[in-house]
């Protein structure tokens, strides 16, 4: 007969979801009379409080507690809203029991710290809880009520739309949490956010290294977005459209990249134009191919960013530029060379234009993230192999009749 309290192929299944998804997931505990008969429920939508009223009615359950939970690598770790001495000792004895060894069971408090559940005290949380005043509440309400106007001040405050789009569901979730009695849930999570915010503060009072460079990049990228304006358009149109790649890997934080890529469209810049070079101008053909890469790329970081995850987000913010790295400057580098030199040069200017038509094409075929863009669980039509590789083969038969 299973056993209820605990169903082990259920927490199994979504311990691993956590440990996949990287997401938080209520739970509720029980602590048993034996460690091997201890309960443990997690579930993707009940809340903890409910579920720890499921376990109270479980037989051979003495106290329980809940809280949310996080799986990180091996380790799950369980953040109850009041910690229950015991949760540890006896999980890792019960995970023993049902194979699930590989699992380490860790207690962390609201700022993420361990806790070493040893020094714990040994009363009943529960009853401390059953007998605290109703009056208590409504000082609690109130405090929390402060806290998130507080912190709602602090986002605005901030000025950084990205951040504010990321930060202010956070407050919406604690005042829902609020409003429907939640208080140490909606405590929990003003932590947590008020943690990220005064981190946020520190960051701002005192620019970091990466702050610097990434300031000193954008002010070099609107220097020669000021350049490329000067052009004629047929001449500006794929320099425009380097800048603004290298614009998202600024936002992304793929600096390295972006420095790059600022070297490239800065040499660039003091090329001759490819209208003066002999030849087909291989840049048109590749700009071709991206813009129509671009359409199916556009719609796909739409549906990221309406899953408000902030890994998704950065994918999002990267688009193209953020999935091809260092294959793509590589590319326009030589495209670059390629459409600006006549004579010999051109014809070493090939040579280099191959290789990395070559380096590209090899690209496209392994990467596994290229792989994901196009068969995305979203169903979006977003191909990249098919335009991108018909443009190759044209620019590596211009570069072998060069």
């Amino acid at each position: 007969m299973s056993d209820q309290s605990f169903d082990a192929d259920a927490v199994l299944k979504l311990i691993k979801k956590s440990k996949a998804s990287g997401k938080e997931l209520p739970f509720a505990f029980g602590l048993g009379a034996k460690p091997e008969n201890c309960g443990l429920m997690i579930d993707l939508r009940k809340p903890g409080k409910v579920l720890r009223g499921d376990l109270k009615k479980m037989p051979g359950i003495k106290k329980t507690c809940f809280g949310t939970l996080r799986v990180e690598e091996n380790e799950v770790l369980l953040q109850p809203v009041k910690p229950l001495k015991g949760i540890v000792k006896q999980l890792k004895k019960r995970f023993m029991k049902e194979g699930m060894v590989k699992f380490k069971p860790v207690l962390i408090g609201p700022d993420g710290s361990v806790i070493d559940e040893e020094a714990l005290p040994d009363d009943d949380a529960e009853a401390q809880e059953t007998a605290a005043p109703a009056q208590a509440d409504d000082g609690v309400a109130a405090a929390l009520k402060q806290r998130i106007a507080a912190a709602a001040e602090t986002v605005k405050a901030l000025g950084n739309p990205d951040l504010t789009g990321k930060l202010a569901p956070e407050v919406k979730a604690s005042v829902k949490l609020l409003g429907q009695g939640d208080h140490e849930g909606c405590a929990a999570r003003l932590t947590r956010l008020e943690a990220a915010l005064a981190k946020l503060q520190g960051q701002s009072a005192k620019p970091s290294s990466d702050q610097e460079q990434s300031a000193r990049l954008s002010k070099l990228l609107k220097e020669q977005a000021a350049r490329i304006k000067a052009l004629p358009p047929e001449k500006a149109a794929p320099l425009a459209a380097r800048a603004k790649e290298i614009a998202a890997q600024l936002k992304s934080g793929a600096l390295g990249d972006a420095a790059a890529g600022l070297k490239v469209l800065a040499q660039a810049l003091k090329t001759p134009a490819a209208a003066e070079a002999p030849g087909e101008d291989v840049m048109a053909i590749w700009q071709a191919a991206k813009e129509d890469v671009d359409r199916g790329i556009s719609v796909l970081q739409a549906a990221l960013r309406s899953q408000n995850h902030p890994v998704l987000a950065r994918i999002a913010d990267a688009g193209l530029a953020g999935v091809t790295g260092g294959n793509q400057t590589a590319l326009m580098k030589a495209l670059f060379e390629m459409n600006s030199a006549g004579g010999e040069a051109r014809k070493t200017a090939a040579q280099a234009l191959l290789a990395q038509v070559a380096a590209y094409g090899k690209f496209l075929k392994d990467d596994p993230v290229i792989a994901l863009v196009e068969e995305n669980p979203f169903g979006i039509s977003a191909p990249v192999r098919a335009p991108l590789g018909n443009a190759l083969r044209q620019i590596a038969g211009i570069a072998k009749a060069a």
